[in-house]
Formats: structure tokens, sequence, C-alpha cells
């Protein structure tokens, strides 16, 4: 699953993004409101804004998952710059199930070229799929 996110660092609000770029987002909220579902008092510091590959549980190389997102936001990218330039920080948050153990990512010459068009770096969080290998280890 890949994320483009977009956090106000500056002061600048997800609902401003969302006018901004003309599309809604997977995923935003306001600085002021409450983190997670607000029991533990805690208020977001920043707005954020993010917009998601796919919430379906199939499997999808990160290469397909980054295409779909770039395939929407790339024809906005003078619009990505300006909101970077106006103090919001960008990321691409990439979550990769490794489900064998020597199961490769791979991130052709075209997809790269493409992320280096619009703000943000690239993160990969590579994580362990198999429930059943932490017993007994």
């Amino acid at each position: 699953m890949v994320t483009f996110r977009l956090v106000g660092e500056s002061g600048g609000s997800a609902s401003a993004v969302t006018a901004r770029l003309g599309i809604e987002p997977t995923c935003s909220a306001e600085a002021g409101d409450p983190v997670g579902r607000g029991r533990s008092g805690h208020v977001r510091e920043q707005s954020y804004w993010s917009l998601r590959s796919s919430s379906s549980p199939e499997a999808v190389e990160l290469g397909e998952s980054l295409r779909r997102v770039l395939d929407q936001v790339e024809p906005l990218a003078p619009l990505l710059w300006e909101l970077a330039g106006r103090g919001y920080w960008a990321n691409w948050f990439c979550y990769v199930g490794s489900h064998a153990t020597e199961h490769a990512v791979e991130l052709d010459r075209a997809v790269l070229a493409r992320l280096l068009t619009l703000p943000g770096e690239l993160w990969l969080d590579v994580h362990d799929d198999d429930d059943d290998d932490d017993e007994g280890h």
C-alpha cells in the first residue's frame, strides 16, 4: 500500500489542500482534532491530508501501488510544489509486506523518474507478513 501524505507544518489546513487540488483525500485531519478516537486527550498539532493507493486487501506490488497514486497526483505537480513551498511537508509512505524470505521489491526506472518530479521523500516500511513465526522464537 502506498500513501502520499501532505502535512501542514506551517499551519496549513487539510481542507485548504483539498480545495487547492480539487480531489478528495483518503484520509484527512485538521490541527486541533483529537488524535485517534480522542480517548488520550491528545490533539493534532498539524493538519494531515493523504491519498492511498487502495483500501482493498488485495496483494499488489509496490510499483503498481505507486503508479496508482502517481496517476492521480502527477497532473497536479505544479500545485503540489506550490503547497510544498507554502510549508506543507510531503512524503510517499510505502507499506510493504514480505510474504516470503526472499521477496524482493522492484521499482523500475520509469516509476522512480515519475517520483522525482513530485515533492516528498520515499519511505519504505517493510514488514514480515507471517502471523505464526513469532511463536516459540
